[in-house]
């Protein structure tokens, strides 16, 4: 028995082996699939509540006493003219 050992992607439940393996392209094989999981993808949406969330946890804006006043010098401080 030969190990062959290689990555690839199942595209439409078809493996293609690499072109190295051709002489193993009509053997009785058997296989073992071991998937490689990517880590879990977040949409921008999710990426960014969670960014608020950690920023909950901080308690990040807790010295503002007053938010209207705050974005005002905000503001203030990026359209000087």
């Amino acid at each position: 028995m030969d190990a062959l050992e290689f990555s690839t992607k199942i595209e439409h439940g078809t493996i293609q082996l690499p072109e190295k393996y051709s002489d193993y392209g009509n053997a009785y094989v058997r296989v073992i699939i071991l998937v490689d999981k990517p880590e879990q993808v977040l949409t921008q949406k999710e990426k960014l509540s969670l960014t608020f969330q950690k920023m909950k946890q901080k308690n990040m804006f807790r010295q503002i006493e007053n938010p209207t006043e705050w974005q005002k010098q905000l503001r203030d401080e990026y359209f000087k003219y």
